[in-house]
């Protein structure tokens, strides 16, 4: 009865301790993702998916964004947005104007893969998914404090490349952000005046410091 007993201990023991490489597999691979960005430039196409509850009032953008460190430039066919790390100018093709901010993490949040993925991981348990895919890597982040404005983010990464191919945030009040990617480059050549906004290529527009 006792080797029994000794047998079923040493079996939940070997649960917690798999479990728990298998978070660390996780997190290892997290910190190698962003520890990529900060050693080299990433030009990538996205596709931003905007949805809130229920998907009313759901939207789509798509674009091109170059990332390099807490740096990136980013354009859609309306929209340009350039930050050098503290300041961001986005450029509105429509009105010709460029507004100037300082904006916070939370702001970043919404579109940046470096901010995204530093602000939530900090705040989360990071884990596996129970989804299982062949060529992708899905790891899920999850609060681990109750009050927190998110539910989940999940990121999924080629297991071959170890490319970012997709980042999904569910927020609690039923906002999601589905950002994904393709044709993603690394090692890409920049010029870091790529991040600042050039005046002398917008004369006309009118600049609204906001800052």
């Amino acid at each position: 009865m006792q080797k029994f007993i000794y047998s079923i201990i040493l079996f939940i023991n070997s649960i917690f301790v798999i479990n728990a490489q298998h978070n660390t597999d996780a997190e290892r691979i997290i910190k190698n993702l962003t520890e990529s960005f900060r050693a080299q430039a990433v030009r990538s196409e996205f596709i931003l998916k905007i949805s809130e509850k229920n998907g009313v009032n759901s939207q789509q953008i798509s674009g091109t964004i170059v990332l390099n460190a807490n740096r990136f430039f980013l354009k859609t066919d309306e929209l340009t947005v350039w930050f050098d790390g503290k300041t961001q100018w986005a450029y509105l093709e429509n009105s010709d104007e460029v507004n100037i901010t300082e904006p916070t993490a939370e702001e970043l949040a919404a579109i940046n893969p470096v901010t995204i993925i530093s602000a939530f991981k900090s705040v989360s348990r990071i884990q596996f998914s129970k989804l299982k895919s062949q060529t992708n890597h899905i790891i899920e982040l999850i609060p681990t404090n109750k009050k927190a404005d998110f539910s989940k983010v999940e990121i999924q990464l080629n297991k071959t490349s170890g490319n970012l191919h997709a980042i999904k945030i569910e927020y609690k009040n039923g906002l999601k952000n589905d950002l994904t990617f393709r044709n993603y480059q690394k090692n890409v050549a920049v010029n870091p005046r790529m991040f600042i906004f050039d005046n002398a290529k917008y004369k006309g527009a009118v600049m609204n410091d906001l800052r």
